[in-house]
């Protein structure tokens, strides 16, 4: 289930005070501290446990840009490396955030929910919601680029019971808020990766159409530097066949190694893209 929103729709009198502490945290390095933030906002409307601010960018397995939890915020980061390695790709929100279009104009906005009972494949409820006890999820997405969005995502524990109506409606008119400041914290850059994705997808992508959605995922990967096993492991196959899609996505790009298909991504860009050498940069291209 899912609604679209806009940045004129919040309606919640939200503190001044609350705001600032929560714009200061945007760019933290601190992975706890927007999400806390985010936390306690949401607690002067509503009972939350956990937070979590999730990147999803095009092919690639998300990042976890922030998390908190009023118990144990190891909590949060444990179960979301769980989510990332093993089971985003069951989650409601992949597939609307896929096929979703470009916004022309304005950010686009969302909210999705996802009880536990939504959750078909019970490995992923058990290890992400009933281990620690998570009975419902509210999350604001926003849209940052072509693929690419933002979720930030607030959890019930089954103490307090699902999310009634006007609590969802609540986190509709806070949505907008958190979308923009989760945009804003992905902008920021904290760990460096995001110009060097951004370059490095869309480069792909304009290099060969041709290629099929799991050869670029192999291929990104690849480009992160991510071994041969673990790329298995992301995406569920063996390694062997982790290397039959790099073969047919080499040839189709005539290229036989990391080193040649991370020049021949940057050569598409101009010599004084100064993007373009950050990411080579990050990457650590030899």
């Amino acid at each position: 289930m899912h609604w679209m929103v806009n940045s004129s729709q919040s309606k919640l009198p939200v503190a001044a005070g609350q705001i600032a502490r929560l714009v200061r945290e945007i760019g933290n390095k601190d992975r706890a501290a927007l999400a806390t933030e985010i936390l306690e906002i949401t607690k002067s409307f509503m009972p939350v446990h956990h937070c979590t601010m999730f990147a999803y960018d095009a092919d690639r397995n998300p990042r976890l840009l922030s998390g908190a939890s009023l118990s144990n915020h190891w909590v949060t980061f444990n179960t979301a490396t769980l989510y990332i390695r093993d089971f985003f790709r069951k989650d409601g929100i992949l597939p609307l955030i896929r096929t979703m279009p470009p916004s022309s104009g304005e950010a686009r906005m969302l909210v999705h929910r996802q009880s536990g009972q939504d959750v078909s494949d019970i490995d992923y409820r058990v290890a992400c919601y009933d281990h620690i006890g998570i009975i419902d999820r509210l999350a604001a997405l926003v849209q940052v680029g072509k693929g690419q969005w933002v979720s930030t995502n607030l959890y019930r524990d089954r103490s307090a019971g699902c999310f009634t109506s006007s609590e969802v409606q609540s986190f509709l008119d806070l949505a907008p808020l958190f979308a923009s400041c989760a945009a804003q914290h992905y902008a920021s850059d904290v760990d460096g990766e995001t110009i060097y994705r951004n370059l490095v997808t869309d480069g792909i992508h304009e290099l060969c159409p041709s290629l099929t959605m799991r050869e670029r995922e192999v291929l990104l990967r690849i480009l992160d530097g991510v071994t041969t096993e673990r790329i298995a492991e992301d995406l569920h196959i063996r390694p062997t066949t982790v290397i039959t899609y790099r073969t047919r996505a080499y040839e189709k790009l005539g290229v036989s190694s990391r080193r040649e298909l991370f020049a021949t991504v940057l050569r598409q860009r101009s010599p004084g893209d100064g993007k373009a050498d950050l990411a080579a940069e990050l990457a650590g291209a030899e």
